[in-house]
């Protein structure tokens, strides 16, 4: 089985960009000059992108397919999707790069918004399109929210998040071009595997009983997890726990005692030695740190 390129976080980053935060943005020649304006075909196993080009023709791979991107155009990146780029150094860009659970959370009541956006898409426009405009003040207002530290930051960032989302879920009932759905069956089982995780965090399951719901082995579905991400199914596990476990210190008083148990840890001590293998730190050192 082939090993994919896969980035914790912007393409060969392996920290997350955020810091405690859920959404980055960049520059495309920042990243880009660094490689020549080449990116090799790579992933993000929990990391949605937003590419949005104001000048410029550049080339988009993504399993041996081909897309020719003119200016002024937009590229929505799901998470877990196969990507690469070609750019002359006079294409001029930015990106945004967002956490894949923050936008489950914003739309939980919503699920056919997180439904149409999960393809990977090319919306195209003509360069007077009012939709180019309205993306443009948009992604004005979630930069200079970015770069200032005001009161209610991260809720204002939430809420102007949404309005971006919700303004590309419109463009894509009507201008949206989805590429063609991958055929890689190793990175259909690991969405699908993802998905289960997800939506069974709180829940007591095993390994075998995941590999059961797709079908495959767990000597099968640990191949998938080595190849994608180079972890085994259950550190793939332990990361949405781990996630989870970071929700409740930073958005509830709840106990470690408390946490445990609703993560479905019978020994406490047991969950704060995996946290801080994950982690670095202990749960407690963690909550500190954040409410700081």
């Amino acid at each position: 089985m082939q090993l994919l390129k896969n980035f914790e976080g912007l393409y060969g980053d392996q920290q997350h960009p955020f810091a405690d935060g859920f959404i980055h943005h960049e520059l495309l020649e920042v990243r880009s000059r660094l490689y020549d304006w080449d990116i090799d075909e790579h992933l993000h196993t929990d990391l949605v992108q937003v590419f949005l080009f104001r000048s410029g023709s550049g080339v988009l791979f993504s399993e041996r397919r081909r897309l020719e991107l003119i200016s002024p155009c937009v590229v929505l990146i799901p998470a877990n999707t196969l990507h690469g780029f070609s750019f002359p150094a006079n294409m001029v860009g930015e990106v945004f790069t967002i956490r894949e659970q923050m936008l489950d959370m914003l739309f939980k009541s919503l699920p056919h918004i997180l439904l149409a956006l999960n393809r990977f898409k090319l919306f195209r426009f003509l360069p007077d399109d009012p939709g180019v405009s309205t993306l443009h003040q948009l992604k004005e207002q979630l930069c200079d929210e970015l770069t200032h530290d005001r009161a209610e930051k991260n809720t204002c960032l939430q809420l102007l998040l949404q309005q971006f989302w919700l303004c590309l879920y419109r463009m894509s009932l009507e201008l949206d071009m989805p590429l063609p759905k991958s055929d890689n069956r190793t990175l259909a089982y690991f969405q699908a595997f993802q998905k289960a995780v997800r939506l069974s965090v709180n829940e007591v399951r095993s390994v075998q009983d995941y590999a059961a719901g797709l079908n495959i082995t767990t000597v099968h579905l640990n191949r998938i997890c080595q190849a994608l991400v180079r972890k085994s199914a259950l550190q793939v596990i332990h990361g949405f726990v781990i996630d989870e476990a970071r929700k409740y210190l930073t958005h509830t008083t709840y106990s470690l005692s408390e946490i445990s148990y609703f993560l479905n840890f019978k020994d406490p001590a047991y969950f704060s030695r995996l946290f801080k293998k994950e982690t670095g730190m202990s749960p407690g050192a963690y909550r500190k740190q954040i409410k700081k």
